[in-house]
């Protein structure tokens, strides 16, 4: 998120939940396609992975810069993850992996089947699970946030946290991609104010 959103973004949001460790939640944009699916691949299952295994242990602050493989095989090495978790580290992997040689019109369409069929196999239980999701523009994100939010807080609370009514958030999230001072705005919030919202 080193440059503003603009009208090609990709919008999303991730969550990695386990009761030992805490929720780690993250809101964001990548600028095409292809850098959300390297985000995923490299950067976000590096670290689902990694709080999947070790989390169940306690608050876990550092994620080594480690393939995902090395994480899988030191988690089965260290007999924290059985075969079938395994199995299912190395599948998704290795299908994002295979999502490199998708045309780019149909990128979007296979990303959306992967983060479906992901969002089921992590699903977890009321102790750990994992999930991603994925938004057409920074409205819908902004109208989830909301709907979302105001399941457990008020909407004081939501304003709070992320220092705008909600009236302004509604207008920074529909013209985030238009106007580079709201774009700059909506970059801060996710990257500041959002991290407590789920």
């Amino acid at each position: 998120m080193d440059e503003l959103p603009s009208e090609r973004s990709l919008y999303f949001h991730t969550l990695i939940f386990n009761k030992s460790a805490g929720v780690n939640s993250i809101w964001g944009y990548m600028p095409s396609p292809k850098t959300l699916l390297g985000y995923f691949q490299h950067s976000f299952l590096q670290e689902a992975f990694y709080k999947w295994i070790h989390g169940k242990e306690g608050l876990v602050t550092k994620v080594p810069s480690l393939p995902v493989e090395a994480i899988v095989r030191e988690g089965e090495k260290l007999k924290k993850i059985n075969k079938d978790i395994a199995k299912k580290m190395r599948y998704d992997y290795e299908k994002l992996n295979s999502l490199w040689d998708a045309p780019v019109s149909k990128l979007n369409l296979e990303v959306k089947k992967f983060i479906r069929d992901f969002n089921v196999r992590w699903s977890g239980d009321s102790n750990q699970f994992i999930y991603i999701k994925i938004f057409k523009d920074a409205k819908e994100l902004g109208d989830f946030v909301v709907s979302s939010s105001l399941i457990t807080s008020t909407e004081k609370e939501l304003e709070k946290k992320i220092g705008v009514s909600l009236e302004e958030w509604k207008y920074i999230c529909e013209n985030a991609a238009k106007d580079k001072t709201k774009g700059e705005k909506f970059r801060k919030i996710l990257l500041k104010k959002l991290t407590e919202v789920f």
